[in-house]
């Protein structure tokens, strides 16, 4: 067996370096001076229509295209004289047919002990398909974008159609209102009471639903559940509501426990209103069969508010979306509303800070309104 230092040894070696060389998967190149070429391998001179002596004495540079002959010059040639090395440079090469061809290009200086620069070996990887790569993931960038800005402005035009349609239908509404309210008043017998209560039934309910639609528009466009708040007793508001949803709701079973005295800092209306949308939701989704509770009550410096019914608990798949709009309607339709209360309810809590909260089981299903009963 030869010596390990022996010429032998070096004999192969060389060969195995001159296959590298020669069989690598990507581009080399040796240049002297100012990057003229001194070798190159044949893959590399292939992917440019050439044999590797026709590009003997060639400057690198004149190889590329003009915009990549300016870089190289005043940014790649002055970066490799500073620091020995580039990484990863981006560069269109011509071939020998006129075809611009992409790559990636490392470059390193081969130095001297006195740091003067004798070779550059340079490393190149065809990029075509990677630059087109990249091409379409901008153009597919560019096109998401478009889209987005497209959708939202539809989103916020859709909107704003609602908030005036919402508007509009306030007026004529009113008037039917007022109209059942005077009907009511005269000496009807009662199959015209009959109708003209539920004439009057059905005014209050639009009402609510376009009170809803409003709320959902000025949130969605930006404007927030605009609250007013002020330190009062709510007790009475809160009992007057569920007296209002008994009259609305006269076979169900509704059922409070509200302590006396509530001094809350609130917004009494918009309290009024989300205890109205829990009951709402309560009575539609629950079973008819038990009664609807609702309770208040002050603790530890925080006011509580909760409603509960029984019924088929809701799916815990349902539970994480329950507060966005038309959520529950998707999963369970009704005729009693748009898939709005929940939402709204939830805005409600959200401008007070304060926190709502759903529980639900086979025993019952409780909404829970939690916030500081007076503003710190």
């Amino acid at each position: 067996m030869a010596d390990k230092n022996g010429p032998e040894t070096w004999h192969n070696y060389k060969d195995d370096y001159d296959s590298f060389f020669e069989q690598s998967p990507c581009g080399f190149v040796t240049a002297e001076g100012r990057a003229k070429i001194i070798r190159c391998n044949s893959r590399f001179a292939g992917w440019l229509g050439y044999e590797p002596a026709e590009l003997a004495g060639t400057k690198f540079s004149d190889l590329l295209t003009i915009s990549g002959k300016i870089f190289y010059e005043t940014h790649l040639a002055p970066l490799l004289r500073m620091q020995g090395f580039y990484e990863e440079a981006a560069l269109d090469l011509v071939a020998k047919n006129g075809e611009r061809i992409h790559f990636l290009v490392n470059a390193a200086e081969e130095r001297d002990d006195a740091g003067n620069a004798h070779f550059v070996r340079l490393a190149l990887f065809k990029a075509t398909d990677r630059r087109i790569l990249e091409k379409n993931l901008q153009m597919a960038k560019l096109m998401a974008e478009s889209d987005l800005a497209t959708e939202r402005g539809t989103s916020a035009l859709r909107e704003q159609f609602i908030a005036v349609l919402g508007h509009d239908l306030r007026n004529p509404l009113g008037a039917m209102a007022s109209g059942a309210q005077l009907l009511a008043r005269m000496e009807l017998d009662p199959r015209q009471r009959s109708v003209v209560e539920m004439m009057r039934s059905s005014a209050e309910r639009m009402g609510e639903l376009i009170e809803n639609v409003m709320d959902f528009a000025r949130v969605r466009l930006g404007g927030g559940m605009g609250v007013n708040r002020q330190t009062v007793d709510l007790a009475p508001a809160l009992t007057h509501t569920v007296d209002e949803l008994r009259t609305s709701f006269p076979d169900r079973d509704i059922r409070t426990e509200i302590c006396p005295a509530l001094q809350v800092n609130c917004d009494v209306a918009r309290i009024s209103q989300l205890l109205s949308n829990l009951i709402a939701n309560a009575v539609t989704h629950g079973a008819t069969d038990a009664p609807v509770v609702v309770s208040a009550d002050i603790a530890d410096g925080a006011f509580a508010l909760a409603v509960s019914n029984g019924g088929q608990p809701i799916p815990p798949e349902l539970v994480e979306v329950l507060f966005q709009p038309f959520t529950r309607e998707k999963a369970r339709p009704s005729q009693n509303g748009l898939g709005l209360g929940l939402y709204i309810a939830a805005e409600i809590a959200k401008a007070h800070d304060g926190t709502l909260e759903v529980t639900s089981s086979p025993e019952e299903t409780r909404f829970t309104f939690r916030m500081a009963a007076q503003r710190i």
